[in-house]
């Protein structure tokens, strides 16, 4: 009834209120609220925020269907960027989905759709759009983590070391980011590689001291701290790592 409430609430609010009160749905982990509130919007502001608040759901695991919301959420990126060409943060959620819409397609469709080519682009996009911004480190870290974790070291571009360069590059740039380093150490746990557990522990040492801001960090770290727990027990890190982040 409360989420119902806020809702109605929201569709009778200005376009800029509306925007600015479904933020405090996302932050307060109300994600379905808050996509349909920014979604009523239909402000480039409304309609990013959309954007954003579903790729915390994909993270997450919390929607049925990953590979159709992050296609939908690329929709609504390119719907703004006809609006405002320039606009940055669409240009960062585009690759963000972009690779979301990868990870969660069956090698056949990746191949077929030239995915692993298209993330790349539009990780270089928003680069160029934005130089310097250490998220692109991060996009092109998951972007090399996640081929060579499905195909293996060297293929298609992709590596290991290259993959840690740019992942380490956006660590130290945003040490405060549990996302970021979250979704890194998940990738290194995931290889299941003993030679690779000691930087993640490293990392998830790090979430551990960092205080969470919003639903979705406070999430991502106590989900983290799991794998923490258990990170000298192979067995039970196996186990807890099973769908644990979309990543």
């Amino acid at each position: 009834m409360k989420v119902l409430l806020s809702i109605l609430f929201l569709l009778c609010a200005t376009p800029a209120i509306a925007a600015d009160a479904a933020r405090a749905l996302m932050h307060n982990g109300d994600y379905k609220a808050a996509r349909i509130a920014a979604l009523d919007a239909d402000t480039v502001e409304g309609l990013t925020l959309a954007a954003e608040v579903m790729a915390a759901e994909i993270m997450l695991m919390t929607v049925d269907d990953a590979k159709d919301h992050a296609k939908t959420a690329i929709d609504l990126t390119e719907d703004v960027l006809e609006r405002d060409p320039g606009n940055v943060e669409a240009t960062f959620l585009r690759a963000l989905h972009t690779g979301f819409r990868t990870r969660s397609s069956s090698p056949f469709g990746i191949v077929m759709h030239g995915l692993i080519g298209k993330t790349r682009d539009a990780i270089a996009d928003f680069e160029a759009l934005a130089p310097g911004d250490p998220r692109a480190d991060a996009l092109y870290g998951a972007w090399h983590l996640g081929i060579v974790r499905a195909a293996g070291d060297g293929r298609f571009g992709a590596s290991l070391e290259d993959g840690m360069a740019h992942y380490d590059a956006a660590v130290d740039a945003l040490p405060q980011d549990i996302v970021v380093m979250s979704n890194y150490a998940f990738s290194l746990i995931v290889m299941d590689d003993p030679e690779l557990l000691p930087r993640a522990t490293a990392l998830l040492e790090q979430i551990e001291a960092t205080q969470p801001d919003g639903a979705t960090e406070t999430e991502t770290r106590a989900r983290m701290l799991r794998l923490l727990s258990v990170i000298d027990d192979p067995d039970a890190l196996r186990e807890q790592a099973r769908g644990l982040l979309n990543t």
